[in-house]
């Protein structure tokens, strides 16, 4: 059995370290790019000897060399000045032949990326307990610090192994949630979740399982604001509306009082709560929806004329504008809307690019005049000549 001075411990997830008992190198400041990509390229493929012709079509593929197997040798000779450090012999650690280079075969070298795939892989056994499926579940979340040689991310070989372990690590963030929600244990959820946003900011089952906990746990203002923020950076960095999903959680989050209470004072006062701001009545695409159906159902009965309206904003080729001034854009025509319309209307945004409204009028021609008083109103605050705002509008009938 080798003893730990011999054991070569590697780290890729979240960044490239490599360690031999109590010395350790990190990649920190990158300034030698390609001798630590080519050093993080030995190790991953560790388990063969590497052709010199596939190191040189890797590393000089773009370059023109009069002497590419020099050049190869120059860039290994500062590998293994990297490897120093480490206070063992360098040579033993790469080996070279004729033809191939590679990483040691005679060492134990123990990678964070296989642990985390072993740990994986043995959470999904059917025989296992409840708490034991949770135990590997999170021994091997614990491992994963960050996405795959993140430093090296844009390199060829590194993307694929990288959406790999990143896929694996999605997959295992659900299961964790889903069994921690399962046990109720919400303080959990919630640290999990916060950790899973720090690496990875844009996915949305975490943001949904930590508004969930947040609420769930008593937060319910936390809960709010972290979905307001979600619902903005959605809009913002991709012009892309949140999953059905995640709007219907606005329906249970906004339900601030939900205990019981005889005093009808009180209920009204939280009936009322955010009811005084000026102008139309802005709501979530669900809360539109409800009351859309609420009003197919009422002109059932009193033959009201109601007209559902759809403005959109686009470039002149009808296409979305860009992100910076589609998000201004989209801000600017909000406002031109709630100050247009009257206090008891009601408005949505629909999508990235548009705007949904309920406008109770006798006729269509009256519609028609309101939408281009939005449109007047908008043009006076923001005034652009490369973007373009279309109406539609339609008699609403009863279901």
């Amino acid at each position: 059995m080798k003893n730990q001075e011999s054991v070569i411990y590697v780290n890729m997830l979240g960044g490239f370290s490599i360690s031999i008992g109590d010395k350790a190198i990190v990649d920190k400041n990158n300034q030698a790019k390609k001798p630590w990509s080519l050093l993080e390229y030995l190790i991953t493929f560790r388990g063969r000897d590497i052709p010199v012709e596939e190191l040189i079509d890797l590393f000089w593929k773009d370059e023109t060399s009069n002497n590419p197997a020099g050049a190869l040798k120059t860039l290994m000779f500062r590998v293994r000045k990297l490897l120093e450090p480490l206070g063992y012999p360098t040579q033993e650690l790469i080996f070279q032949n004729r033809k191939a280079y590679g990483w040691t075969k005679d060492l134990t070298t123990i990678c964070d990326t296989d642990r985390f795939e072993d740990l994986c892989v043995q959470s999904e056994a059917p025989d296992l307990t409840a708490e034991k499926r949770l135990s590997l579940c999170l021994e091997a979340f614990s491992l994963y610090k960050g996405n795959f040689l993140p430093k090296s991310e844009w390199e060829s070989w590194v993307i694929p192994i990288h959406t790999y372990y990143h896929t694996l690590y999605q997959k295992l963030i659900n299961r964790i949630l889903k069994m921690l929600e399962e046990k109720k244990d919400y303080p959990t959820m919630i640290d999990i979740c916060q950790q899973t946003i720090s690496i990875d900011p844009y996915g949305e089952d975490a943001h949904y399982y930590l508004i969930c906990a947040l609420y769930q746990s008593g937060n319910q203002l936390m809960a709010m604001e972290h979905y307001q923020r979600v619902n903005d950076m959605f809009y913002n960095e991709f012009a892309i509306t949140p999953s059905i999903r995640f709007k219907e959680l606005y329906k249970l989050i906004s339900d601030k009082k939900h205990g019981i209470t005889m005093d009808l004072s009180t209920i009204r006062e939280i009936l009322l709560e955010g009811g005084s701001n000026k102008g139309a009545f802005c709501c979530e695409p669900s809360v539109f929806r409800d009351i859309y159906q609420l009003e197919t159902r009422a002109i059932e009965r009193t033959g009201d004329s109601i007209f559902l309206c759809l403005l959109t904003i686009s470039n002149l080729k009808g296409e979305l504008l860009k992100p910076a001034v589609q998000t201004r854009a989209m801000d600017e025509l909000g406002e031109s809307i709630r100050n247009s319309l009257r206090r008891g209307d009601i408005f949505s945004r629909y999508s990235v690019s548009q705007y949904l409204m309920l406008l109770p009028t006798a006729t269509y021609e009256n519609g028609e005049t309101v939408l281009k008083r939005i449109i007047q109103n908008f043009k006076k605050e923001y005034s652009r000549k490369d973007l373009s705002i279309t109406y539609s509008l339609q008699s609403v009938t009863p279901n």
